[in-house]
């Protein structure tokens, strides 16, 4: 029996050897390849997000306190340029504050009040006016500012490019590839796009929007906007 499934399994291995010979005989290959490409642009625009956080006795009150300085900064970035649908909430909260060393007399912490939060996102089509508008949003009470986002417009035609590019690269790759081993591309078997990461820039917090406020501006730079497509591609080749 067990000289039978030695046999077996030298037929199996003798059998996947004269498949290999074959297909070397054949003379055909596959050869797959990666092409990236990175296109680099100054910003034509950006985004930022600023938050108004209040506390009240009631939570009526902690809202209408919220609310007069969400209408005061939209009313006042509105004035200065922005355009009124670039300014959207992206967030709205209020919960109950405790003091947590302070019980009642069921042992429960003693509630203080209520913390309302409202945090805007506003987007500018022209860069040159980030630092007046974190002065705006300081002189209105508005205490946080994060994820200041550069950004480009065209960002879907500088994609487009980049991607041309990425296959262009994976193609010269590929035939360096056959070119050392000794094969010729008859064809291109398929060509997929990989998920890439686009490159973002900028952060900004309270202290700089209260520079901005008097004068002195808030140091954030632009610099660039790069905009990557990466794709694998497979290549039929043969001697």
């Amino acid at each position: 029996m067990m000289m039978k499934k030695g046999m077996a399994l030298l037929l199996s291995a003798l059998l996947l050897i004269v498949t290999a010979g074959l297909a070397l005989a054949d003379g055909e290959a596959d050869i797959t390849a990666q092409g990236t490409a990175t296109i680099t642009a100054s910003p034509d625009m950006v985004s930022l997000m600023a938050n108004a956080s209040v506390s009240g006795d009631t939570v009526a009150q902690a809202q209408e306190k919220v609310s007069q300085i969400i209408e005061q900064a939209t009313a006042k970035l509105i004035e200065l340029g922005v355009a009124e649908d670039e300014i959207v909430t992206s967030n709205y909260s209020f919960y109950l504050m405790y003091n947590y060393e302070a019980t009642d007399d069921l042992g429960r912490n003693v509630i203080t009040g209520y913390q309302a939060n409202h945090t805007l996102k506003i987007t500018l089509s022209d860069t040159e006016m980030l630092d007046s508008v974190l002065g705006v949003i300081s002189d209105s009470g508005m205490g946080e500012v994060y994820d200041v986002s550069y950004g480009i417009k065209n960002r879907s035609e500088l994609y487009q490019d980049a991607l041309a590019l990425a296959i262009s690269a994976a193609e010269q790759k590929a035939l360096k590839m056959a070119e050392a081993g000794g094969l010729t591309i008859t064809g291109v078997e398929s060509i997929t796009e990989n998920q890439t990461y686009a490159d973002g820039y900028g952060y900004a917090n309270v202290a700089d929007a209260r520079e901005s406020a008097t004068g002195t501006g808030s140091g954030i730079r632009a610099g660039s906007v790069s905009v990557s497509a990466s794709v694998t591609a497979v290549y039929e080749a043969r001697k």
